[in-house]
């Protein structure tokens, strides 16, 4: 016993130094958990098979090294990852020579249960399926003293499984590159034919002292080989869960009569049950790494879809040349179901209106018509498109089902051996394609392997294809709206021949027109006479000078933006002129001008002249109501932001672009002071922002020159300017509020009988005797705040609040008149 202990002490020394001492160190950890797990699940197995083959002292030494905890070497850290990224990065070959002449050197020196059970550590060492395979058999060969082996995998899905030949003829001393059957080499054999087969299908081992006796035997390998087949031994290797997974064969005792006794065919068996725990590690490590890298391949597939999403025929060259690489197939085609029939649920509905085709080693192509109609794979697409499903068919003469749809043409000269189709859908479950993929590799089958890739795969070209279709339905729609753009443009721009008419009228000066008067009145002028005192307040700001504006342009423009104007009942033209007038007045008689830069005064002119371009007579709320388009572009201040898209279509429109000498930097500043100017007449945005103007205007210590409190500033003076006609002399006022209620009526009137609610009161009709109040709360609410707040900015600004208090005070009197009676 003493002896035995000492020289597994020092076996495992070995193995400890080795498994610290070398770079592969992985098997270590599988012999560890292989044996311990044995050792404590599995204990009337292990000492059935010691008391066959060892003596007691050595089963109750290694029992005694296991509670001692002297088999294993201390923890470590697990190096399978270490090795899958070794593998995954190409550090690591796949065919290794599993066994040198020096280590069969060494194990002669080991008496039969030390080689015995370093034979198993050699198993276990390692977890490349193919270099596991060779281990076995070489090992086997060294224990059974057999002349050569050879091994198989079992394939396939339960109700037809086969085995692959994966390494043959191995010998002790032959090396894994001679013996591994490369994928176009390998012999597949069904579960029941011949001696491997039968052995598969049972589970039984066999074996057979005369080979040529046995009718299972195959004696035309040895009649093309020139060997000598005497006696054969096949066992199946089997996993944890007792399913074949290989079936190993030994051919030719070398000694005697070439028989293998019972004590062969019992080391046998006992070394494959361990054979099956490595072989299932391997295999489930080498499962690993190809789901690694089929998805890679898929995700590097999605990244390359991606990319490709402005032209169709590009999208699908790739999606082609993946399929090849990913299902190693011989021919691979797209077909591609016309767009305007995706939204039938008919299937005779269906056709396709492209097709492209890959044969392997030549060009990729688009198909043609007659192709799409007549061929026999177009017809087979057609099939799974209609019935949405996917289908594989290995040998095309025994699907009699789906035969008639393959019978070949006379003109195609390629031979289709097996098939596999999937439609291509779209989110909406629409089959938007049909992906095609013919003769696999080497002779061999679409797997169910294959069918989960390729549906996987189609996913992402589904995604693809709708993606690049929406690509190029959106360059058509944008071409559509640059289109409409150039039309509704030209119709927008003032034409050429009331350019010219304006451009030769002489301007009024500003005294003659009153423009410095904050009791203006517009309702005197003609609309021409609008145009050139628009103009006129360009020109006393000096801006046309300071940017070099042409008089054709500012002419053009200001007619443009007139003609943008809708004729509702209030909101138009003339409104915008009003505001604008009003801004010249409190840049000017207001003294606000001091506090202002040039880009500042141009900005906000321009703001006040387009605030309301293309309004339509009824307010944000309303939009929403409807659900308009605009609600949808724009979820807050929605009529505000369609005037300053409106401006800038028009300044950059031809001819129009009255900014077109500033610098790159002034045009984008002054373009943020139009835009924050436009979307401060939004109401909503006075009241959130009325409170911390109050703040800075209590405190009379602000000098109004940081820029974001100076934005703040010029909204307010947007607001006064858009309600300035509260301020104007009571007999414009009356009139004023009067066009403003009978517009807010129109919409309650809308609102009422066409959408069926109740309006507001300020839009009842029915209410309109309540003017007076209403305009009383308008002016308590929101005018009067501003124009005092504005006062204290400026004293020259008093005017403004001056004339809404009277106003304030002709409205209430009115008031109380109609409450007598």
């Amino acid at each position: 016993m003493q002896r035995n202990r000492s020289k597994i002490d020092e076996s495992q020394r070995k193995m400890y130094r080795s498994s610290h001492d070398s770079s592969e160190t992985s098997g270590q950890i599988l012999t560890e958990e292989m044996v311990s797990r044995y050792l404590t699940r599995k204990p009337n197995f292990i000492k059935r098979w010691f008391k066959d083959n060892a003596t007691n002292d050595l089963l109750n030494d290694c029992i005694q090294l296991k509670e001692q905890n002297e088999f294993l070497p201390k923890p470590r850290t697990s190096v399978t990852h270490e090795m899958f990224n070794n593998i995954i990065q190409g550090n690591i070959s796949n065919h290794t020579v599993s066994s040198s002449n020096s280590q069969l050197y060494d194990y002669m020196h080991l008496n039969e249960n030390e080689l015995f059970f370093e034979l198993i550590r050699d198993i276990a060492n390692e977890l490349n399926v193919d270099v596991v395979c060779h281990k076995i058999l070489t090992n086997v060969s060294i224990l059974t003293n057999s002349d050569r082996g050879s091994l198989f995998l079992a394939r396939g899905p339960k109700d037809a499984r086969y085995l692959v030949s994966k390494l043959f003829d191995v010998t002790a001393g032959s090396t894994l590159e001679q013996s591994l059957h490369k994928e176009d080499q390998q012999i597949f054999i069904p579960f029941g034919k011949g001696i491997a087969g039968h052995v598969a299908l049972t589970r039984e081992y066999v074996n057979i002292p005369d080979a040529y006796e046995d009718p299972r035997f195959n004696k035309e390998v040895d009649n093309k080989t020139g060997y000598r087949t005497h006696s054969i031994c096949c066992m199946p290797i089997l996993n944890r869960d007792n399913v074949v997974i290989g079936v190993a064969q030994i051919i030719n005792k070398k000694t005697g009569t070439h028989e293998f006794t019972e004590k062969d065919i019992n080391v046998f068996r006992n070394y494959l049950t361990f054979c099956g725990l490595g072989l299932s590690n391997a295999q489930l490590f080498e499962l690993s790494i190809q789901e690694y890298k089929k998805n890679q391949l898929l995700l590097n597939l999605a990244r390359n879809l991606f990319r490709e999403q402005d032209d169709l025929e590009r999208l699908v060259n790739k999606i082609i040349t993946e399929s090849q690489g990913l299902m190693q197939c011989a021919r691979c085609c797209i077909y591609i179901v016309d767009q305007s029939i995706l939204s039938s649920n008919k299937p005779e509905d269906i056709h396709f209106s492209k097709g492209f085709d890959m044969i392997y080693g030549e060009e990729f192509k688009v198909t043609t018509n007659d192709f799409l109609e007549n061929s026999r794979y177009a017809k087979f697409a057609y099939h799974v498109a209609t019935t949405m499903e996917t289908v594989n068919i290995n040998e095309i003469s025994n699907d009699h089902a789906l035969s008639h749809l393959l019978i070949s043409n006379n003109d195609d000269k390629f031979e289709l051996k097996n098939l596999l189709c999937v439609p291509i859908m779209d989110d909406d479950g629409h089959v938007i394609g049909v992906s095609q993929v013919m003769n696999k590799l080497h002779g061999r089958a679409f797997t169910e392997d294959d069918v989960a890739i390729i549906e996987a795969f189609s996913v992402f070209c589904g995604l693809g294809i709708h993606n690049t279709r929406q690509y190029e339905y959106v360059v058509r729609l944008t071409a559509k709206q640059n289109v409409a753009f150039e039309v509704l443009s030209y119709h927008a721009v003032a034409s050429e021949e009331d350019v010219q008419r304006t451009v030769n009228v002489s301007i009024p000066e500003a005294n003659q027109l009153r423009l410095y008067s904050w009791e203006f009145n517009d309702m005197i002028l003609t609309d021409d006479e609008t145009i050139l005192a628009s103009i006129r307040m360009f020109v006393e700001l000096d801006l046309l000078k300071i940017y070099r504006i042409p008089h054709d342009v500012i002419c053009r423009w200001m007619l443009s933006v007139k003609k943008n104007y809708r004729l509702v009942i209030y909101h138009n033209w003339r409104h915008a002129f009003n505001v604008a007038q009003t801004m010249f007045t409190m840049l000017t008689a207001g003294r606000m001008n001091a506090r202002m830069n040039d880009l500042e005064r141009m900005g906000l002119l321009i703001a006040c002249l387009s605030h309301d371009l293309d309004h339509r007579g009824t307010n944000n709320a309303f939009q929403a109501k409807v659900d308009a388009p605009l609600a949808k572009l724009y979820s807050t201040s929605t009529l505000e932001h369609h005037h300053f898209d409106q401006c800038i279509m028009i300044l950059q429109t031809e001819g129009n672009n009255i900014l077109q000498t500033l610098t790159p930097d002034d045009y984008k500043l002054i373009i943020h002071y139009i835009e924050s100017a436009i979307l401060a007449t939004d109401l909503a945005l006075y009241f959130r922002k009325r409170g911390d103007f109050q703040k800075l205007v209590e405190s009379r210590q602000e000098r109004w020159i940081d820029p974001g409190r100076k934005e703040l500033l010029r909204g307010m003076m947007m607001t006064a300017c858009d309600v300035a006609a509260i301020c104007k002399p009571w007999e414009m006022q009356q009139v004023i509020a009067k066009l403003v209620a009978n517009e807010f009526f129109h919409q309650g009137d809308i609102e009422r009988n066409q959408l069926h609610v109740e309006p507001i009161p300020m839009m009842d009709r029915d209410k309109k005797d309540e003017l007076p109040k209403m305009q009383v709360g308008f002016i308590d609410s929101i005018c009067l705040p501003v124009y005092k707040m504005l006062a204290e900015v400026e004293s020259g600004l008093s005017p403004l609040y001056e004339g809404c208090k009277r106003n304030r005070e002709n409205w209430e009197k009115l008031q109380q008149e109609r409450d007598k009676l």
